[in-house]
């Protein structure tokens, strides 16, 4: 059962180390090319979605593979 245990904290000790580094990549140098709505936003903006974004690390590395952009407008979309 130990064992396990050990198995499971270190499984979520690397699932959120690749994530802290696809999130500061994402949030150095792609969140302005990807969302319309961040190129705008303040200082503040970014700190505040770093802990989403190392949880949310395999939705984010697919989005910055993809390219493609969020919060365009319609007409753009084609």
């Amino acid at each position: 059962m130990i064992m396990f245990a050990e198995t499971v904290v270190m499984a979520l000790g690397v699932y959120f180390a690749i994530g802290a580094v696809v999130a500061l990549i994402f949030l150095t140098f792609f969140v302005h090319r990807l969302d319309e709505a961040a190129k705008g936003a303040s200082l503040f903006f970014r700190p505040a979605i770093f802990l989403g974004c190392v949880a949310l690390w395999p939705f984010i590395s697919l989005r910055i593979l993809s390219m493609r952009k969020i919060n365009q407008p319609i007409e753009d979309e084609q």
